[in-house]
């Protein structure tokens, strides 16, 4: 599959929602093809030094678009799937395209109710409340993300782990690593020890 990318410094992972300000000429023409193709563009986590394409990102579609008020074009997007990078080209204009290859995104993990567990199964439904109340009250405040996501999207803690690496201010390296695990344990236990 050939999208074109747009590497930034933020994460945005499968289901997550994001608005982002375009006024590069390549980004403006990313959009409009976008737009047109409907397939999307990939967006992509640059490494720490700003520079260095990591080589999973999220295949990303368009949702809304608005002139801003210093009229630069606002685009909201929604992160569709991960893929990972097979081969980069550069178009003349600095434009990224690459040939990405689909991969699957961490499995759901539903938050069970508590009933009469052992005290590990307790103790291990308590973090995850934990981390799904506090991004719950974090977004109250961005009402216009939280608008995107259900209440059943809050009991699922790998899609809450995915969120927290959205928001959370860590180096890319160590986003990385949780982003390249198989499910969400790793994230989960970095963002435990951080959330307390």
């Amino acid at each position: 599959m050939l999208i074109p990318l747009f590497p930034l410094t933020i994460c945005l992972l499968p289901q997550g929602y994001t608005q982002l300000r375009i006024f590069e000429p390549r980004y403006k023409r990313l959009v409009s093809e976008s737009l047109k193709s409907d397939t999307g563009f990939g967006l992509c986590m640059l490494a720490d030094d700003n520079k260095t394409i990591l080589p999973i990102g999220t295949l990303t579609k368009i949702i809304d678009f608005e002139t801003l008020e210093d009229g630069l074009l606002g685009i909201s997007v929604q992160g569709q799937q991960a893929f990972t990078i097979d081969q980069i080209t550069i178009e003349p204009d600095g434009l990224k395209r690459a040939d990405v290859s689909l991969i699957d995104t961490w499995p759901s993990h539903i938050i069970e109710p508590q009933t009469s567990q052992s005290q590990i199964a307790s103790i291990e439904h308590k973090k995850d409340k934990v981390l799904s109340n506090t991004l719950k009250q974090i977004l109250q405040q961005y009402p216009q993300h939280l608008a995107h996501y259900t209440e059943e999207n809050f009991n699922d803690i790998s899609w809450v782990c995915q969120r927290w690496l959205e928001i959370i201010p860590l180096s890319s390296k160590e986003k990385y690593q949780c982003i390249n695990s198989h499910d969400h344990q790793l994230a989960k236990s970095l963002l435990i020890d951080i959330i307390k």
